[in-house]
């Protein structure tokens, strides 16, 4: 008896195994049957990552088809596995964790924690052969190119209007922007609604004590908050429209793609306004806005802040 019992107990660990690996080759049979449909896009996947499981959605990672990911995920490429079936990828989990949500949200974060960390995210977005180049931007407030009635203040993270009313410019990061993209945002606080703009500049403005709204006549582009006119202006004239104005407690992203010649804005995270395909844009560009109230404060915030 105790010898069937024996291998009874066998027979039984042999389907248990069996049933596990039949389970993994389904999982692994699923993962890389082809994307034609719209139900296999949305199947939920799970990618372990440097020994961290990450789940997301097939048409997350597939939507770049000539990258990395999207060739693991359609078999193109030899996969390894971890024991339970999943792809594995010998990367850091950290990075992948900021490539992931860049991936889908379709925003590059803008704060890194060290340079060793930004390095780090550019050289894992070319590993997995996902574009736009990023392109590392110090955003801070100019205390060079600035109105005089300006105070930048908290490290170059917050300005604020420290003069009488009027157009008082200023520039964010000091470099000319010569390719890739670059994501800035700001928190505004503002005594009420008037001229303010948010924008790019082909060129460093000869008087900061002057706006680039379209009252003054644009040097460049950007969203201006006013009542009879809101969205992107080139010059005096209004070429793209905006869905509204932003307000006190807003956040206000300014994307800007040089390489394509493309300006976009969001407001809280809702996009209100774009330019795409202009020429001047893909020469390069300065960031920079000009605010008009005594009082009226701007902070420069983390894309992960919002």
């Amino acid at each position: 008896m105790k010898a069937l019992d024996e291998q009874e107990k066998q027979l039984q660990a042999e389907r248990e195994k069996l049933d596990k690996e039949k389970s993994v080759f389904q999982r692994i049979k699923s993962e890389n049957a082809k994307p034609g449909s719209a139900n296999n896009n949305e199947e939920i996947l799970e990618l372990n990552v440097g020994g961290k499981v990450f789940t997301t959605l097939r048409k997350t990672l597939v939507q770049n088809k000539d990258s990395v990911l999207a060739q693991l995920c359609t078999g193109k490429n030899q996969q390894a596995r971890d024991k339970d079936g999943r792809i594995f990828i010998d990367r850091s989990p950290k990075t992948f964790a900021l490539i992931l949500e860049y991936l889908r949200t379709d925003v590059l974060p803008i704060a890194f924690s060290t340079t060793a960390q930004e390095k780090e995210f550019q050289k894992d977005l070319e590993f997995y052969s996902l574009g736009p180049t990023f392109t590392p931007f110090h955003a801070v407030w100019s205390e060079i190119h600035k109105s005089q009635d300006l105070q930048v203040r908290d490290n170059g993270k917050t300005v604020e209007v420290i003069g009488e009313d009027g157009d008082h410019t200023i520039v964010i990061g000091d470099q000319k922007i010569m390719h890739g993209i670059v994501n800035v945002t700001v928190q505004v606080t503002i005594p009420r609604p008037n001229r303010y703009s948010f924008g790019v500049l082909p060129e460093l403005p000869p008087n900061f004590n002057r706006g680039f709204g379209y009252k003054n006549g644009m040097l460049g582009w950007g969203l201006h908050d006013h009542t009879e006119s809101l969205g992107i202006f080139c010059q005096t004239q209004l070429v793209a429209k905006a869905t509204g104005g932003y307000v006190t407690g807003d956040y206000v992203t300014l994307t800007v793609d040089v390489d394509r010649g493309d300006l976009s804005f969001k407001v809280n995270g809702m996009k209100v306004s774009e330019l795409l395909n202009c020429e001047i844009i893909q020469l390069g560009v300065y960031v920079a806005a000009t605010l008009f109230n005594k009082g009226t404060i701007w902070q420069l915030v983390p894309q992960s802040s919002q």
